[in-house]
């Protein structure tokens, strides 16, 4: 791995340039196939590629597998479904250790990855369904919360990443 364009500037202005002579490709993989550490895939302009990585390592959104003077190769991770759960502004003084300990309790519970965004927690869903699901096991504190399915490109909080059920 050469970097991220995400967290290096040199990189994401060299991205830049190679956009603008089109010779950038581009290699999209789910959330669950970035967990992998060997892969077949081909680029969105035909290029094959094997990629085997370090055990326990894995990629990420904007990573760039390859680089010379004429082309970039990037990992794109695509947009799933998740659930996003947000703490409302109305916690009273009772509330405050009780929202989100239930919060964390419930998604810990299912064994979902999480991501945290300041009040915002995401954690991917499988089905519209589970939106119902959570309203339900959310009553006790469902004042204080909104709750809501959208789509996104989904990277767990580092430590975060747990088996799924």
């Amino acid at each position: 791995m050469i970097g991220n364009i995400n967290k290096d500037k040199k990189l994401r202005q060299k991205y830049d340039e190679m956009v603008s002579r089109k010779s950038n490709e581009v290699i999209k993989i789910s959330r669950v196939e970035s967990q992998r550490v060997r892969m077949r895939k081909s680029t969105d302009r035909g290029t094959d590629m094997v990629l085997t990585l370090q055990q326990g390592s894995r990629l990420k959104h904007g990573d760039v597998i390859m680089l010379t003077e004429n082309k970039m190769i990037m990992v794109e991770i695509e947009p799933e479904n998740v659930l996003m759960v947000e703490i409302k502004d109305n916690l009273h003084e009772d509330d405050v250790m009780e929202v989100p300990v239930r919060v964390g309790h419930t998604i810990g519970n299912l064994h979902r990855p999480i991501k945290l965004e300041r009040r915002k927690i995401y954690f991917p869903i499988q089905a519209d369904t589970e939106l119902e699901m959570f309203k339900k096991l959310f009553v006790p504190v469902y004042e204080h919360l909104e709750i809501k399915t959208t789509r996104m490109v989904f990277e767990p909080e580092e430590g975060a990443e747990i088996h799924e059920h």
